[in-house]
């Protein structure tokens, strides 16, 4: 029970920092490098799809050792 508890805190600091990155990310892009929204969001699902293949692998292979 107390991995459960250490991996979903973990996760959920992980996912708070990524998103607070990624916020101050696409604000810089936007306004300093005038990218424009439509842009941004594409690249966002991309990432946001890489990220959670990773994460689905990690959890998977961690649940066979």
């Amino acid at each position: 029970m107390k991995k459960f508890v250490h991996s979903a805190i973990t996760f959920l600091l992980a996912l708070g920092s990524a998103s607070f990155v990624a916020y101050v990310m696409a604000h810089i892009a936007h306004d300093n490098l005038g990218i424009p929204g439509s842009a941004l969001r594409e690249q966002a699902l991309i990432g946001a799809g890489v990220i959670v293949g990773l994460v689905t692998i990690e959890l998977l292979a961690s649940k066979e050792r």
